[in-house]
Parts: C-alpha cells; sequence; structure tokens
C-alpha cells in the first residue's frame, strides 16, 4: 500500500476499469470537463482501486482520453463488498449524482435491486423523482413494512411492492395519455393533492381527467397542495352532477 494516495501520472488508459453500479457516463458532461481541462488543465485527480476500477473522476477519465493527455490519479485501497456504496456515498454527499444515478447504481448492487428496478420504470415513464416517491407512498398506505421515503430511496431500502408499482404505472400513465399539460402533473403538489382526493368516494379521478379534456380552460394555476386541490375540485365538478366536496385534511 506504499503507493495509496501518491499522485501519479500515466497514459496508459487500459488501466482504468469502469464497472456497473456507477453511473452511466454523461457525453455533455465530459464535453464540459474538457473545455476545463483545456484552460486549466486537470485539477481533481482520479481516484482508482487497487484494481484499477475507478471510484471517483470516471468522466475525467474520458476527458483526457478525448484529448489525448495524461491522466493524474491516485489509488485507494478498498474492499469489493463496500465499493458501489463507498462511490454512491461519495457522489452523494458531493453532488455529482442524480436521484436516477443513485437508482441505478443501487439497481445493480443492493438488497433491493427489483425494488430500484421498478423505480427506473416509472422514472422512465417521464416523471420526477419526487412525483414518484410520493406516488409511492401514497398509494402504499396501508401495506405494512413498506419502505418507500426519500431517506429510504438513499440509503438502499427502497420497497415497492408489485400491486404499489402497477397502481402508480397506471396512475402515470392515465395522465400522459390525457391532455392535462406535463408542467401541471408532474408536479409534487399536484400529485400529492390528487391522490388525497383519490381517498374521498365521491371524487372520481377518471371523471377529471375526462373533463380536464373538454374543459381545460377550468384549470386555475395553483403552486400549493390547497391551490391544486381547488383546482382539481373545479374541473371535477364542472358539469357534473356527482360533485365532490373541497377536501379537508
Amino acid at each position: 500500500m506504499a503507493m495509496e494516495n501518491k499522485v501519479m501520472t500515466t497514459n496508459d488508459y487500459k488501466q482504468f476499469k469502469f464497472f456497473d453500479g456507477n453511473a452511466k457516463i454523461k457525453s455533455a458532461k465530459v464535453a464540459k470537463i474538457i473545455q476545463s481541462i483545456k484552460k486549466y488543465g486537470q485539477i481533481n485527480v482520479v481516484v482508482i482501486n487497487q484494481y484499477g476500477e475507478v471510484i471517483d473522476g470516471q468522466h475525467r477519465v474520458h476527458a483526457c482520453m478525448a484529448l489525448g493527455i495524461p491522466i493524474r490519479y491516485i489509488i485507494r485501497h478498498t474492499d469489493n463488498d463496500t465499493l458501489v456504496d463507498m462511490v454512491r456515498d461519495i457522489n452523494s454527499v458531493q453532488k455529482n449524482w442524480t436521484n436516477k444515478d443513485i437508482g441505478y447504481a443501487l439497481s445493480v448492487r443492493s438488497e433491493n435491486t427489483a425494488d430500484y428496478k421498478k423505480y427506473l420504470q416509472l422514472i422512465d415513464l417521464g416523471v420526477s423523482h419526487s412525483t414518484a416517491i410520493e406516488a409511492c407512498s401514497y398509494l402504499s398506505s396501508g401495506e405494512e413494512q413498506i419502505r418507500n421515503s426519500y431517506f429510504d430511496f438513499r440509503n438502499g431500502k427502497l420497497e415497492i411492492p408489485d400491486s404499489v408499482y402497477e397502481k402508480v404505472r397506471g396512475q402515470i400513465l392515465m395522465l400522459k395519455n390525457s391532455k392535462i399539460d406535463k408542467k401541471i402533473w408532474n408536479r409534487i403538489y399536484f400529485i400529492r393533492g390528487l391522490l388525497k382526493l383519490r381517498r374521498q368516494q365521491d371524487f372520481d379521478v377518471y371523471k377529471f381527467v375526462e373533463n380536464f379534456d373538454k374543459f381545460p380552460h377550468q384549470w386555475k394555476n395553483a403552486y400549493t397542495v390547497e391551490e391544486n386541490i381547488k383546482s382539481i375540485i373545479s374541473v371535477h365538478n364542472y358539469k357534473n352532477r356527482n360533485k365532490a366536496k373541497y377536501y379537508i385534511s
């Protein structure tokens, strides 16, 4: 371990290995780093483990390779069992990773890989992280020992039962296939309001979507949960004999 943490330089790009569980390479990020390196050189070193696997700096490696310049790096000895956890923690703290990056890493290596794969499938429908998590939380109400909070997500404890996944997927597809602007329905306050109303017997979510398609002018801009509930109720009740009452929490 004499070489650990000593800054070294190499042109041997084959020395650097990329592994499943790390974030996927983003070409736009590599392009930005290339421009930065052209101006200032490689300021931050790449960190690899004793096997050459990149712990921190895979985008820097690709940028240096594209420029054809030597890579500055250090070696940090790691335990294979904690490699992905280390990479995830480093990038979460430094805010280098998006929630989707974290979800991808945990879908590869965690105790709940199947649950994180379901999460990614929901995200791939075009919804935000908050929308997916909030919908899972609300629609899993009544299920025992379910973990789907923001804290659970980041700590590898996310649980999305198949029944909850199907409900959330159906909810998203219904909104996605409607004429409701995505800027309206893919917001956390709208989702919270709609899911609260779905618990009321006098509220019919399908009638709301149908009415919105017919009478979009009835929608009023909303920026809080309460405002969204009012707007949803207004659209739902327009020319509808079966009126829903205003939700009181």
